[in-house]
C-alpha cells in the first residue's frame, strides 16, 4: 500500500473512532429508538476500510498461489449458487472465506481454450489455442502449441521466483499445449484423469516445498464425461429402468452422435430422438454423483493445506472451466455451443487474511482471474491481455466489462457471443444466425428475442464484430465453410 493511501486509511480511522467516541457519550433524549450500539456499528463495517482491503502488495514476494480447477462443473450444482441438494459442502464452506464471482463467464465452453485463456489473460482467437490440431493447407493437420512470443501469468510467477508445478487429468491441459512452460513438474500423463489421481503427488511435492514460494495448479477430470462415476454410485440411481448405463465409452459414443448430426453449415448438435426425459434425468444424477465426489476429494485437499500450514500463506482459487449440457438445447456434453449451462462457472478466490465471504454478482470474465490476483499483489502481468483486475469491484467500485465467450469446437461449429447486462447475443459463424435472449426474464435461453429486438440485436452484434475485427477475425471467412472436422476429444 502507497503512503499516500495508508494516510488516508489511517486518518479514515481516527476519524471514525472520534465520531464513535462523540456518538458514545451523547446522552439519551428518549426521542430515538437506537441504542448507542446500533448508531456506532454502521462505522464498523467491512466498508470503512474498504479502498485499503485486498492489498498484499508487502506479502508479494512469499505468499503462495494455488489455483484448483474443476472440469466441467456447472455453477447450478453448487450450494453457493443456490442448489438445495448439498452436492458441494466443501465447496460452500470455502466460499464463506472466499470473494464469490457469482456471474462468472467462461471464455469458451471446453477444456483447452478455456483454460489457455485463464493462462494467458487472452480470448481464444487471440491466444489462438482453440483446438488440439490446427488445419494447414492440403488437409494436413498439426498439433497447437501457445506461440512462445505470448507471455502468461505462470511465466511471469516462474520469473519471480516460484516454483511451479502442475497435477492434472491430462487431455485439454496436457503441458505440449504451452501449460507446462517452465515448470519444475507437470504431471499429464492419463487422459482425463481424476483428482483421486492428480492430488497424492501433488501433496507429496507440496510437503517438500512449504518453506519457498510456489504456483500449484491442480486439476481434474472428476465432473466431466470421460471420467466414470463408480458402478456402485451409478447402480443406486433409483427410478430409471432405461438402457443407459452412465458410463465414459456411452458418453462419448452419444457426444459424437449429436456432433454427427450436423449436416450444413449453422446445423446445431443435438441428441432429438435419441434421449428421452428419462434417459436425460438419469445422465444428469450421474453427473450429479460425480460432483459430490469432487467435492469430497477438493475437501480432502483443502484440509491437507491446513495441515501443512500452506492454507493462511497461499493465495487460493477455485474455479471451473465450463458446464455441460443436458439436452436444456438439444444436446449433451459440452464444446458445441455457447448457452449458460456450458459457459457459467465457479470462480473463487480467497485471499489469506480476508477470511470473510464476499460476494460479487456483476458480470465478469475468467480471463479476469490472474490479473485479479496480481494486481492485489501489486505484480506487473502480461502487457496487452483482454482480462482486466477485479479489484475496483472487490472495493465496492463499479466496473462494466464486455463478457465474450467463443468456440470452433473440433472445427464443427464456430460460435461467437457478446453480452451487455442482461442481453446476450449468440452468433454463428457459418450462417450468420443471430440469438438474443434476455438472462433476467429467461435464464435458460428458450425465448429467441433477435427478430423482436432488431434495434439491439444489431447492435450488439456490430459490436461483436468490431471485436473480431480486433483479434484479425472476419465473419466473412465463415459463411458456408466446410472443414473436415477434428476427430480427438
Amino acid at each position: 500500500m502507497n503512503k499516500q493511501l495508508r494516510l488516508i486509511v489511517v486518518l479514515a480511522v481516527v476519524v471514525n473512532i472520534a465520531i464513535a467516541g462523540w456518538l458514545l457519550l451523547q446522552p439519551d433524549d428518549g426521542t430515538s429508538d437506537q441504542s448507542p450500539a446500533d448508531k456506532v456499528t454502521p462505522l464498523f463495517k467491512d466498508t470503512t476500510m474498504e479502498s485499503a482491503r485486498y492489498d498484499l502488495s508487502d506479502q508479494a514476494a512469499t505468499l503462495n498461489i494455488i489455483l484448483i480447477s474443476m472440469d466441467a462443473l456447472r455453477w447450478d450444482r453448487t450450494g453457493v449458487s443456490g442448489n438445495p441438494d448439498g452436492l458441494t459442502p466443501n465447496l460452500d464452506q470455502f466460499a464463506e472465506e472466499a470473494v464469490v464471482f457469482h456471474d462468472a463467464t467462461s471464455a469458451s465452453p471446453w477444456t483447452l481454450p478455456s483454460h489457455m485463456s485463464v493462462w494467458t489473460g487472452r480470448w481464444p482467437s487471440v491466444h489462438r489455442v482453440t483446438n488440439k490440431l490446427r488445419p494447414l493447407s492440403g488437409g494436413q493437420m498439426v498439433e497447437t502449441s501457445l506461440s512462445a512470443g505470448i507471455e502468461t501469468y505462470p511465466d511471469l510467477l516462474i520469473r519471480s521466483g516460484r516454483k511451479a508445478a502442475g497435477f492434472t487429468g491430462g487431455a485439454g491441459v496436457q503441458g505440449k499445449y504451452g501449460f507446462g512452460r517452465d515448470f519444475e513438474t507437470y504431471l499429464d500423463d492419463r487422459y482425463f484423469g481424476g483428482l483421486d489421481y492428480s492430488i497424492p503427488p501433488a501433496l507429496q511435492w507440496l510437503k517438500n516445498h512449504t518453506d519457498t514460494p510456489l504456483f500449484l495448479f491442480l486439476h481434474g477430470y472428476d465432473v466431466h464425461g470421460q471420467y466414470d462415476l463408480p458402478k456402485s454410485q451409478v447402480d443406486a440411481i433409483a427410478d430409471y429402468d432405461g438402457t443407459l448405463d452412465g458410463s465414459k465409452g456411452e458418453q462419448a459414443k452419444l457426444r459424437e452422435k449429436g456432433l454427427e448430426n450436423i449436416k450444413d453449415p449453422g446445423d446445431p448438435a443435438h441428441l432429438h430422438g435419441t434421449l428421452n426425459e428419462a434417459d436425460t434425468a438419469f445422465l444428469a444424477k450421474v453427473y450429479d454423483g460425480k460432483v459430490r465426489l469432487a467435492d469430497e476429494r477438493v475437501g480432502a485437499f483443502i484440509s491437507q493445506l491446513k495441515a501443512l500450514g500452506l492454507y493462511d500463506r497461499s493465495i487460493i482459487i477455485l474455479m471451473s472451466d465450463h458446464g455441460d449440457e443436458f439436452m436444456e438445447h438439444g444436446g449433451l456434453d459440452h464444446g458445441a455451443t455457447l448457452y449458460q449451462e456450458q459457459l457459467r462457472v465457479a470462480m473463487m478466490i480467497r485471499f489469506p487474511g480476508f477470511g470473510r465471504r464476499h460476494d460479487i454478482r456483476t458480470p465478469v470474465r475468467t480471463v479476469d482471474l490472474f490479473p485479479t490476483v496480481f494486481d492485489t499483489l501489486g505484480l506487473d502481468g502480461p502487457r496487452n491481455v483482454d482480462g482486466k483486475s477485479l479489484l475496483p469491484l472487490m472495493r465496492g467500485e463499479k466496473l462494466d466489462l464486455p463478457v465474450m465467450a467463443e468456440t470452433d469446437y473440433r472445427l464443427f461449429v464456430h460460435h461467437r457471443m457478446r453480452r451487455e447486462g442482461q442481453y446476450k447475443l449468440i452468433l454463428d459463424l457459418l450462417d450468420g444466425k443471430r440469438e438474443l435472449y434476455d438472462l433476467a426474464a429467461d435464464p435458460g435461453e428458450t425465448r429467441d428475442l433477435s427478430s423482436g429486438d432488431p434495434r439491439r440485436t444489431y447492435e450488439m452484434e456490430q459490436a461483436l464484430r468490431k471485436w473480431m475485427d480486433a483479434s484479425k477475425t472476419n465473419p466473412q471467412d465463415y459463411l458456408g465453410l466446410e472443414e473436415t472436422p477434428i476427430s480427438i476429444f
